[in-house]
């Protein structure tokens, strides 16, 4: 994308075009709201690096401004702005030195979507041994979702059926006989599955 004296500015407001603010633990879901909407307005390249940045000046000796680099530079400063307040206060802070919404965004996937194997691992460890306690059934499953959403932004992801069973074996006693029930009528499902495929 290039930007050319046509392009025209676009205004965002963060509590309506960014309504659900980034906190620690939501970032695949905010990430998703902030790319749908860039997406919508055509201001994705802004941050994923596919815009032409303009030169600052039209001429060698640097005395006559580009207009094209002047329109850049404040759609840049209205997206950093919604950035800032699409995020919630501990977030904040990470973007206070950025100046460019690529650099923001950059500074954004850096810390919550980090790739690295002792994050992968505390993940998975997390996911492993998160027993639901005295934690409500929607709060709780709320909670395990969010580790395997973590994971698949990390590149990672958790098979639906091994999430399954990680919120399973730790709902609790009280769920032991539900638990053992749906078990058996897994394989009882699975079982007819192969058989259906093996005559069709």
């Amino acid at each position: 994308m290039e930007i050319t004296q046509a392009t025209t500015l676009v205004q965002l407001n963060a509590p309506t075009n960014f309504p659900i603010k980034l906190s620690a633990t939501n970032f695949p879901v905010w990430r998703r709201q902030i790319e749908a909407t860039l997406i919508g307005f055509d201001l994705l390249p802004y941050i994923d690096g596919s815009l032409i940045v303009p030169s600052q000046f039209n001429d060698d000796a640097k005395k006559v401004p580009n207009p094209c680099y002047s329109t850049w530079f404040r759609q840049n400063q209205i997206l950093i702005s919604a950035f800032l307040g699409g995020c919630t206060e501990p977030v904040q802070p990470l973007l206070s030195a950025v100046t460019t919404a690529k650099e923001a965004w950059d500074v954004l996937l850096t810390s919550y979507a980090n790739a690295s194997p002792g994050r992968i691992l505390a993940l998975k460890s997390k996911l492993s041994r998160n027993p639901r306690g005295n934690r409500s059934i929607p709060t709780y499953l709320k909670d395990m979702q969010e580790i395997a959403g973590d994971l698949a932004l990390a590149k990672n992801p958790v098979s639906d059926t091994d999430l399954q069973i990680f919120i399973l074996n730790q709902l609790g006693d009280d769920y032991r006989s539900i638990i053992s029930a749906l078990r058996v009528l897994y394989v009882y499902i699975m079982s007819h599955r192969k058989l259906n495929v093996l005559i069709f």
